[in-house]
């Protein structure tokens, strides 16, 4: 069992770190991120105001891809390296809350600007 939780914890570090590249490519390129912010029903080339939604949402990303690759890598750690519970349930608490928020908030910049 523990190691299903193990893996767990470097799938939510890799999901992290997938957000923070993504990030840095829509700073770059200019580009919204249709699998992290979109899904398959919208296109980035139905936004209403596209430069409003990018920095509104761009910010959200960086915010959430911070938040879950140090989740996924104090979960590595409490499975991998040594136990560190009060920590990782901390860190669970914290993750779940942006999880929710950024659901949220990216749903209402959708219904906004799509």
């Amino acid at each position: 069992m523990d190691s299903m939780f193990g893996a767990i914890s470097i799938l939510i570090l890799c999901c992290g770190i997938y957000c923070l590249y993504a990030y840095l490519k829509m700073k770059k390129d200019g580009h919204i991120n249709e699998v992290l912010l979109l899904g398959k029903n919208f296109s980035e080339h139905n936004c209403k105001d596209k430069k409003a939604y990018m920095e509104k949402a761009v910010p959200a990303v960086l915010i959430f891809g911070i938040v879950t690759t140090l989740y996924g890598a104090i979960d590595a750690i409490h499975f991998y390296v040594t136990p560190i519970q009060i920590l990782d349930y901390i860190a669970m608490a914290v993750f779940f809350v942006a999880l929710v928020w950024f659901m949220v908030y990216t749903t209402k910049l959708k219904n906004k600007y799509f």
